[in-house]
């Protein structure tokens, strides 16, 4: 038969084991990382160093807890025995050892998860094409810890056999009325998820929402997108409008930009001559402007017999927005320049009013006195 001072010897074999695992381990690791960094002054970690980093420190600690409670619960077991206590201590050590292993295996996932993302946003992320990884990824970090703590938690209460089906039902119960509560930023939540999973927009775009404001996007996030005006104004506009309204990007499919300066001649004009005018002043801009698109021809042509002019079009293409404001005013001066010296004439608009010959009034008929005669009259009388 084993005596007690035996017993408390194997305890304590146990703890001294556990002691020198955990030494060996950290041996181990400092081993394979300087391994891997051997002959690299700028080494950059890899994804298998990030992990072997990031468990130098809650491995260890998870070893020592494990075989500290192993050991420490063999001990009490023994204690235990001699004794008539209403409370199993060996049991009760027993989970929470458990119950520590399971919060520091929480800390060391939550840890790895965040180093991985933080390597691949980094790494992976800036060089695509793509910004949906970059705006995903950030609230993935937020979720991981809330998702890993909430599990372990519950694993916790398992532990100490308290029953979680009323508070799993209480919490579903709590996030419905989150929900409705919360639900114009889960609206926006979800809203950012389409607009940022589309790709449609991205920030430099020049945008416009129907009804609603335009400029450059700064930033889109989860909860609204950030726009600068062109009075260099920030405008933070809640993701739920953006799906919910039409908006035009002027930066999709090119940043190159249709200009179309539109006028009319009068009846009189030479419309072959007033054709290559305008051709002529196209041509030019498009050679000697920095903002015109040189491998689309320009285009003009009349459109329309209006009141008083012949209306016409002229065409060019702009290397973006900002461009398209400079080709349309220089069109304009240059297009007035030359219709003056070529004494092309641009009518305003006139009314010709034919009034027939109005019959003579029978002689000695009463007429009616007119407003302005009528007031004269009044006055008099007062």
């Amino acid at each position: 038969m084993i005596s007690l001072d035996n017993e408390y010897t194997i305890a304590i074999v146990i703890a001294a084991v556990t002691v020198a695992v955990a030494i060996v381990l950290e041996i181990v690791l400092k081993v394979v990382k300087n391994r891997m960094r051997a002959g690299q002054d700028d080494y950059v970690p890899t994804p298998r160093y990030i992990v072997l980093e990031a468990i130098d420190g809650p491995a260890i600690l998870m070893v020592l807890l494990a075989g500290g409670t192993y050991a420490g619960a063999f001990a009490l077991d023994h204690w235990h025995s001699g004794r008539d206590l209403d409370t199993d201590l060996a049991a009760l050590l027993r989970r929470a050892g458990t119950v520590g292993v399971v919060a520091v295996g929480a800390f060391l996932a939550t840890r790895i998860g965040s180093l991985l993302l933080d390597w691949y946003a980094e790494h992976v992320a800036s060089k695509t094409s793509t910004q949906l990884d970059d705006q995903l990824i950030p609230s993935f970090k937020r979720m991981l810890p809330i998702l890993v703590y909430a599990l372990a938690i519950l694993w916790a209460l398992a532990i100490f056999e308290i029953e979680i089906s009323p508070l799993l039902a209480t919490l579903g119960i709590g996030g419905i009325a989150i929900a409705l509560a919360a639900q114009p930023t889960l609206s926006n939540y979800f809203a950012g998820t389409y607009v940022i999973s589309e790709g449609e927009i991205e920030p430099g775009d020049f945008i416009e929402i129907e009804g609603g404001p335009s400029g450059f996007v700064e930033d889109i996030s989860w909860r609204s997108t950030k726009l600068r005006s062109r009075f260099n104004n920030l405008i933070i506009i809640p993701n739920s409008m953006m799906s919910d309204n039409m908006i035009t990007n002027y930066s999709r499919p090119a940043l190159a930009m249709n200009v179309i300066v539109t006028g009319g001649v009068s009846y009189s004009s030479d419309l072959q001559q007033v054709e290559d005018i305008l051709m002529d002043v196209a041509g030019k801009i498009v050679v000697e402007s920095e903002h015109a698109v040189t491998e689309t021809e320009p285009r003009a042509g009349f459109s329309v017999f209006g009141d008083s002019n012949i209306d016409f079009w002229v065409f060019l293409q702009a290397t973006d927005r900002a461009g398209s404001f400079q080709l349309k005013s220089q069109l304009i001066k240059q297009i007035h320049e030359r219709f003056n010296e070529a004494g092309v004439v641009i009518n305003y608009p006139i009314r010709h009013l034919v009034v027939d010959d109005v019959p003579e009034e029978e002689e000695g008929a009463e007429q009616e006195p007119t407003a302005p005669e009528q007031i004269v009259e009044f006055v008099r009388k007062s």
